[in-house]
């Protein structure tokens, strides 16, 4: 049995609403999510409800074993679109019909929030009954509160739909965000396993997680969430202190996961981590951005422990400009230098693929990589990854393509040129599976189904491969995050071009429509 610690015990008897929180993914991946221990500690706070938690390939909860349909709420955090299937297979385990409308009106109510639910639920939506659009801790207390004011909210879910970041398909919504981050909900009691199994480890370890913003606005055209969750919003450094402090104090780590969009973008960046490393903190954190490390700062990270550092150049310098990403070739080269001077090891992050593409621009990333390659002191210094590029909703390449022939060809010829056992490429046959999850609409229900039940053909996935050509044939129309159509557009139209468009934190607002 596994031993966890700030596990919440209450009797389900005893209190009034009884939530599972369910994550479509292993323990591992549950447990490095911060928007889960948020959901799970912030819940467990109401003294009317009790929050228990469900992790695939199971259908009962971890606190209790309790199987879903003993709840009043179920709730699946949907970070990725690939996780769709698990959420079908968890219902049956948990003894539930995986269609809504086969479903009693006695059965749970079953919700789901994250970015895939955000962005675009549509695909889900014939097995979700009603879809969170934004930030878990805004919307759950008033549509909770109203639940339990009903006598079965299956039944007249329609009385939900004037609740803000509810969506139903078939109405309008608009993604609610926290405006203030030092309102936002920082979970200190975090839940984290006494275990030696890697499979069960966290993917930072034994780490407690801090998250210093939310948002990021530095405009990638490729990026989902860059896009949705504008503006960016910091957490004050005083308060970023006193919740490491209480978190080391409620679970004994020293050492800090720091989470955010953008997390070396944070205006106290160096002053955080000297700050953390002086009160004998670890700090690590999933990645930094080019454009904001300095020497100063990786002394810091070295210091307080991490070992490499991850960045993401995404492609050659053309292509740089087209996603909106300038840093160049010499900025890479100087941060990885730096990084290699303090002996850090370095992970490099790139897309193939990207619209616009061609033979030269592969040939281009073949001898940048080859350059950067040479810098490293040892071959295990540096670790490469290749991901092909898949369209994202709200994004201004939502209109954009995703060709599996012309993906596969050009992953053959990295491969063939690259060739090194720390270089890695993601499978081009999934990520036509995930491009045709991320743009599709309710059409996508009968194969989503059938991958819960057994592997599905390619061929077939080919069959429902997304055709979008104007806004008006956007699956997601009705979600309205913020950025408008016709922003994205202009951008889309400037990528093409190859024209840049400046952080607005830095050069103004260019009406995007985030902040209005």
């Amino acid at each position: 049995m596994l031993l966890e610690h700030n596990v919440v015990v209450k009797d389900p008897l005893r209190i009034g609403l009884r939530f599972a929180s369910c994550y479509p993914n292993l323990y591992r991946s549950a447990m490095s999510s911060l928007g889960f221990h948020i959901i799970y500690d912030f819940l467990n706070h109401q003294e009317d409800v009790y929050c228990e938690r469900v992790v695939y390939p199971y259908g009962k909860s971890l606190e209790t074993g309790s199987p879903l349909k003993d709840f009043d709420v179920v709730g699946f955090s949907l970070q990725y679109e690939q996780d769709y299937p698990h959420v079908l297979e968890m219902l049956r385990q948990g003894g539930l019909k995986v269609r809504r409308e086969d479903r009693s009106p006695q059965d749970p109510l079953v919700i789901a929030g994250g970015p895939c639910a955000s962005s675009n639920p549509l695909p889900m939506s014939q097995f979700v009954d009603l879809f969170l659009v934004g930030d878990g801790e805004v919307i759950l207390p008033q549509l909770l509160e109203k639940i339990a004011q009903m006598d079965n909210p299956r039944q007249d879910m329609d009385a939900l739909l004037d609740l803000e970041g509810v969506y139903i398909p078939g109405n309008k919504v608009k993604l609610v965000q926290v405006e203030d981050m030092n309102d936002a909900w920082r979970p200190v009691k975090q839940v984290y396993p006494e275990t030696d199994n890697p499979d069960l480890i966290p993917a930072f370890g034994r780490s407690f997680l801090l998250e210093v913003s939310r948002g990021c606005a530095r405009g990638c055209r490729f990026c989902m969430a860059g896009c949705m969750y504008r503006p960016r919003r910091e957490v004050d450094l005083k308060t970023l202190l006193k919740t490491a402090e209480k978190g080391r104090k409620s679970t004994g780590l020293n050492k800090i996961a720091l989470i955010g969009g953008a997390v070396s973008d944070y205006s106290q960046i160096e002053k955080l981590c000297r700050e953390l490393l002086q009160r004998e903190f670890q700090v690590t954190t999933p990645s930094l951005r080019i454009e904001s490390i300095s020497p100063d700062l990786l002394e810091s990270l070295k210091e307080s422990g991490l070992r490499t550092i991850t960045i993401a150049p995404e492609s050659t310098w053309r292509l740089r400009k087209l996603v909106n990403k300038p840093i160049t070739d010499q900025d890479i080269q100087r941060t990885m230098a730096t990084a290699f001077q303090m002996k850090l090891n370095v992970k490099l992050y790139f897309l193939v693929g990207l619209p616009t593409e061609t033979q030269e621009d592969l040939e281009d990333l073949v001898d940048l990589v080859g350059d950067l390659k040479a810098m490293a002191p040892h071959p295990d210094s540096l670790r490469i990854s290749v991901n092909p590029f898949i369209p994202k909703p709200h994004t201004p390449f939502q209109w954009a393509e995703f060709n599996l022939k012309e993906t596969k060809g050009k992953v053959k010829f990295l491969k063939k040129h690259l060739k090194n056992k720390h270089f890695k490429v993601e499978t081009p046959n999934k990520s036509l599976v995930q491009y045709i999850l991320s743009l599709g609409g309710t059409e996508m229900a009968d194969i989503i189904e059938e991958s819960s039940q057994g592997r599905v053909s390619l061929s077939k996935w080919k069959k429902l491969t997304p055709h979008i050509s104007g806004s008006e044939t956007l699956p997601w129309k009705d979600i309205d995050v913020g950025v408008s159509d016709e922003f994205l557009e202009k951008e889309y139209e400037k990528a093409l071009k190859g024209d840049l468009t400046p952080w607005c934190e830095t050069f103004g607002c260019y009406d995007c429509g985030a902040c209005l």
